[in-house]
């Protein structure tokens, strides 16, 4: 037994440094046993090579990886259980990485329990660890430049050549950099003369890139002697940033009881030369200026940047402050379009991963769009593209366990349905049997009250919208007949018929067309849920504002990007 919980930590990464055998699992059955292990820095993990000639091991960096899944929850898995390429026994020792932001997958089974739960509890340690430590901007901003660094690396020599250098500006960075300003910069950052960069000559020559003209001129107000100083050369004492702090800034600190809970904290005024010295500390990337006591411009910048620094107050931004029981359409919403596309607008794939990363953002609404699937199952794809299709019950299956991770209010599913009636009863059954009591499948309040509830109301809840019934443009309403069909189905408004076994399911978000006032305010109700464009709403927004402000009092308005 060990004495405590760090002990503990560091007898599982000494073992994950030694290394231990996993198998690497591909989607087409292929399997390789590699001696995976974690590097002495704990940077990252890798494996030794096999002895194929020019072989190489990839390196998976702790900072990049998004989450580990265990088990067989991932696509690739479930592919290689229904080809049986694997038992169902071995989810026990199975576990997924996936990292750059969910475009990556590494699919491993260890050779027993035990050390399928040494990695994932050491790797997730890790990341934790490194989740606080971004935090700090310093640190973040610098894995994310040798992120682009590594990706247009391509030869993984190392170094970056001109040709490399620029084309990752403006195809990775989108930076339009005139060419005497890319050659000035790159000859004063290759210290070497070689017409290379390596890595912290190419995180020098970014932040030389980036540097902040406006900064510079708010730091040249309150610098002495700052004629002598250049943009390279600028620095604020303590003096100096003090007075700046305390008298044009105002600033406040926080400060917590204990580096566990950040809920409970005090703020104190910034009066004293060690105060100061901290900040500092904290936000100087040169070691030699913070021994100085100065602070430069790239560590100014730092400072303001930071969560602590932020005009948002930081202490409002780390916890839910609003008042969450206002009805649902009170609020704005975190939402997503075509999140299943993966890459681009006509390629990729559908991949319930990129369900994941976007609800792991904090997004709260996503988007599905279902069609027949060859098999009598329904698929989400991107009509009239080449972006290939994945399995509803995936995205389903597959998104469940990260609904509420980052929060606890209601995830909205936006259905655009194309399904014919015995697939729309898939969809409605694997909805209830995979979400279960989670799935609003009946109104507690809405219909009665015309309110529609509030986030509060509807913690740990997923609501799904669709089109349930038509609206039409000159009849105010529809009779019994062209509501119902004789299947107890209803039409949408694409004239697809809609079961009501999956009609069921639109309880409190019913799509409906985007109608002036005078309509909406007679023909819908609360549960109703416009949907318009952002060509459609720049327009309401000039000739109908208040119009349309009414119909966010009464209604939950969806807006969608153009194209």
């Amino acid at each position: 037994m060990f004495s405590n919980r760090s002990e503990y930590l560091t007898r599982i990464l000494t073992e994950l440094k030694v290394g231990s055998m996993l198998t690497k699992r591909k989607r087409n059955g292929e399997k390789y046993s590699r001696r995976f292990f974690l590097d002495e820095h704990e940077s990252f993990i890798s494996y030794h090579q096999s002895e194929k000639v020019f072989a190489q091991s990839h390196r998976y960096y702790i900072h990049e990886i998004d989450e580990i899944r265990a088990g067989f929850h991932t696509r690739t898995f479930d592919r290689l259980v229904r080809r049986e390429f694997v038992e169902p026994t071995d989810e026990q020792v199975a576990f997924s990485i996936f990292y750059n932001n969910y475009r990556d997958e590494l699919h491993l089974m260890a050779t027993n329990e035990r050390t399928k739960n040494i990695w994932i509890q050491g790797l997730q340690y890790l990341i934790d660890l490194h989740a606080k430590k971004r935090q700090q901007h310093v640190l973040s901003e610098t894995n994310w430049i040798l992120s682009y660094f590594r990706l247009a690396d391509k030869d993984k020599s190392g170094t970056l050549t001109k040709r490399e250098c620029r084309r990752l500006l403006t195809d990775s960075l989108n930076a339009k950099v005139p060419e005497d300003v890319f050659e000035k910069l790159f000859q004063e950052t290759d210290i070497s003369g070689e017409g290379l960069l390596n890595p912290d000559e190419f995180i020098n020559f970014f932040r030389v890139l980036t540097r902040r003209i406006d900064l510079y001129e708010v730091m040249q107000k309150y610098v002495k002697n700052v004629d002598q100083q250049t943009i390279d050369t600028i620095c604020m004492n303590i003096n100096e940033l003090l007075y700046f702090l305390r008298t044009v800034q105002n600033q406040t600190i926080i400060k917590y009881q204990s580096k566990q809970n950040k809920n409970s904290f005090s703020l104190l005024p910034i009066a004293t030369h060690e105060q100061v010295q901290e900040l500092i500390n904290e936000y100087e990337p040169n070691i030699e200026l913070q021994e100085k006591g100065l602070l430069s411009l790239n560590g100014f910048r730092n400072l303001l940047l930071s969560d602590d620094f932020s005009l948002m107050r930081p202490w409002c931004s780390r916890r839910t402050y609003q008042d969450m029981t206002r009805p649902l359409n009170d609020y704005y919403i975190n939402t997503s379009h075509n999140t299943y596309l993966f890459n681009t607008q006509v390629s990729g794939e559908s991949n319930p991963e990129a369900y994941n990363r976007a609800l792991r953002a904090g997004c709260r609404a996503v988007e599905i769009d279902c069609y027949d699937g060859d098999d009598g199952q329904p698929i989400v794809k991107h009509r009239y593209t080449f972006v290939k299709s994945c399995r509803f019950e995936s995205i389903i299956r597959f998104i469940e366990p990260n609904l509420f991770k980052t929060s606890p209010y209601p995830v909205i599913l936006d259905l655009e349905n194309h399904c014919s009636i015995g697939q729309q009863i898939q969809m409605a059954q694997i909805l209830k049997q995979i979400l279960e009591d989670r799935l609003i499948i009946e109104s507690s309040t809405a219909k009665v009250s015309c309110v529609l509830p509030s986030p509060e109301d509807l913690k740990y809840k997923v609501i799904v919208r669709g089109i349930k019934i038509p609206i039409s443009t000159t009849s105010p309403k529809l009779s019994q007949q062209q509501e119902i069909d004789q299947n107890n189905s209803v039409l949408n408004r694409h004239n697809t018929i809609v079961d009501h076994y999956l009609a069921d399911v639109y309880v409190y978000l019913q799509n409906v067309p985007y109608r002036k006032y005078e309509y909406a305010n007679k023909h819908y109700y609360c549960y109703h849920s416009p949907s318009l464009s952002e060509r459609e709403l720049k327009q309401v927004s000039r000739s109908d504002p208040i119009g349309l402000i009414k119909q966010t009092q009464k209604c939950l308005l969806r807006m969608y990007p153009d194209g």
